[in-house]
């Protein structure tokens, strides 16, 4: 892994996962409907049971938005053309390589083509990596939501884009350049807008089981609630078991993987 993308990706998974969580654009506000049956003529790459699926046209969408923002989480200005990467010949992901203050040093100082392609695979293929684990535990996200028997309507998603906006976006045009610049849809932000509504309502339940319990609880006692609190939630292992991914689509958050990696995207 070269040492600017595992900076990105590390400085990512530390930040909240909703910094970076988007979909794709033809998916409606309701992710669970974003399928990719063959109805759509989308073959289907993931599925998280009793939840939904995701297609690879929803992963090739979400890919280049993935690269830019973990480039730069908010870009003032576009971003340069190779920062995304552009298989399978990777040409301007080449270009971008060779211009790089980081760099495989060669004879004449200057990566070789090769050198500079190979470094473009492992960009693209970490970059793909990321892009389906995050889009997997949004899922899980909506998925533990709804364990708990609530639901975020569209109404309600508009409205906190709107209340977030009025604080992240205050000048006249600064959304629509920010969707312009990392090739999101306001689709793309509702849907976001939605799985933090599922976040904030857990975290108000939580909230206030802690308000119920009796005064003068041990803290033995207290851990004792709250575990029985978290076990209404699937584990990120639990959820795991449920999400299967088709064979050259495996991530650490699918039951498929074998390797050592945590499941899915850590907190």
């Amino acid at each position: 892994m070269s040492g600017q993308v595992a900076k990105r990706l590390e400085a990512a998974r530390r930040a909240s996962r909703y910094v970076t969580v988007l979909v794709a654009a033809a998916c409606s506000v309701a992710l669970p409907a974003c399928s990719g049956s063959k109805t759509s003529g989308n073959e289907t790459i993931a599925r998280i049971a009793g939840v939904g699926s995701i297609s690879k046209a929803m992963l090739e969408h979400w890919i280049p938005i993935e690269a830019v923002v973990l480039y730069e989480n908010k870009p003032a200005r576009p971003v340069p053309k190779g920062v995304i990467p552009d298989p399978p010949n990777y040409t301007a992901c080449v270009a971008h390589v060779e211009t790089m203050a980081e760099k495989p040093i060669g004879a004449d100082g200057k990566p070789s083509k090769e050198e500079a392609k190979a470094k473009c695979r492992e960009k693209y293929a970490q970059v793909r990596e990321y892009a389906l684990n995050t889009l997997i535990g949004w899922y899980w996200t909506i998925g533990s939501g709804k364990a708990f028997g609530f639901r975020a309507s569209n109404a309600e998603a508009k409205r906190r884009l709107s209340e977030v906006n009025r604080i992240a976006y205050p000048r006249e045009g600064e959304f629509a350049r920010y969707l312009r610049l990392t090739g999101q849809t306001v689709d793309d932000m509702l849907l976001r807008s939605k799985v933090q509504l599922y976040e904030v309502k857990i975290g108000e339940a939580r909230l206030a089981m802690a308000k119920r319990l009796p005064a003068g609880l041990g803290e033995r006692q207290r851990q004792a609630a709250f575990a029985r609190f978290a076990e209404r939630v699937p584990s990120q292992k639990q959820w795991a078991a449920k999400t299967s991914c088709r064979k050259g689509y495996v991530v650490s958050a699918c039951r498929e993987y074998k390797g050592s990696q945590l499941p899915g995207l850590p907190d």
